[in-house]
C-alpha cells in the first residue's frame, strides 16, 4: 500500500486509506503537485480538501491549488496577483480603445444613432448563480486532460484563438462580426 500513497499522504508520511479524501486530486504521480506542497503545504492542502462537500469542489479546488501554484513559481513575488493585475490592465485598455471608438462612431453618425450595447441592465445575481457559469463549467468538464494542462497555462498573446480553439474542438465559430478564432482581423498572433 505505500507504493499507491497519495501525493499528499506521501508527504505528510501517513498510510493511504482506501477512502482518502486526497488521492483522486493528487495521486502518487502528480508532477505537479510539488510545487503546490511548497506553496500551501500538504496539511493545508488535505484540510482545504476535507471543508469541501463534494467531488466537483474538491476537483475545482485541486487545479485552483495547481494554478495558483505555478502563478507563484512563474512570478514569486506576485503569484495570481500579477496574473489578475495584467488581465486588468488589458481590460482597462480594451474599455478605453471601446470608448474611443464609441466617440469617433459618435462624430461620424451622431451620439444619438451609436447603440448603447453596454447600458443593458445585468441581473444582480448573475455571476452568484450556477446557472450563468454552467455552460463554462460543462465544457471545461468535457475538455481531455491534454486541453485541461493547455488552460491552465498562462494565457498566450491572443487568447480568444486558444481557448477558441479548446472550446471548439477545431471548429471555425466564425461570426459575422469578425470575431471568433477563425476570423479575419486585427490579431496579436504572428502571421494574422
Amino acid at each position: 500500500m505505500a507504493s499507491n500513497r497519495c501525493a499528499v499522504c506521501k508527504i505528510l508520511n501517513e498510510t493511504c486509506a482506501q477512502g482518502c479524501i486526497s488521492a483522486p486530486y493528487f495521486p502518487s504521480n502528480d508532477k505537479n503537485f510539488e510545487d503546490v506542497s511548497k506553496v500551501f503545504g500538504a496539511v493545508n492542502i488535505r484540510k482545504i480538501l476535507v471543508d469541501l462537500n463534494t467531488p466537483e469542489q474538491r476537483e475545482i479546488a485541486a487545479n485552483c491549488l495547481r494554478y495558483a501554484a505555478a502563478a507563484r513559481r512563474r512570478d514569486p513575488i506576485s503569484g495570481c496577483h500579477g496574473i489578475i493585475l495584467h488581465h486588468k490592465s488589458i481590460l482597462n485598455n480594451i474599455e478605453q480603445d471601446i470608448e474611443s471608438t464609441k466617440n469617433e462612431l459618435e462624430s461620424y453618425v451622431g451620439p444619438d444613432r451609436v447603440p448603447k450595447c453596454f447600458d443593458l441592465p445585468m441581473p444582480e445575481d448573475f455571476l452568484t448563480t450556477s446557472a450563468s457559469l454552467d455552460f463554462f463549467v460543462e465544457k471545461i468538464k468535457s475538455l481531455n486532460a491534454i486541453q485541461k494542462n493547455q488552460l491552465m497555462q498562462l494565457p498566450a498573446a491572443d487568447a480568444q484563438m486558444i481557448m477558441g480553439k479548446i472550446l471548439w474542438k477545431g471548429e471555425d465559430p466564425k461570426m459575422d462580426d469578425g470575431h471568433g478564432p477563425g476570423a479575419a482581423g486585427a490579431s496579436t498572433y504572428a502571421g494574422q
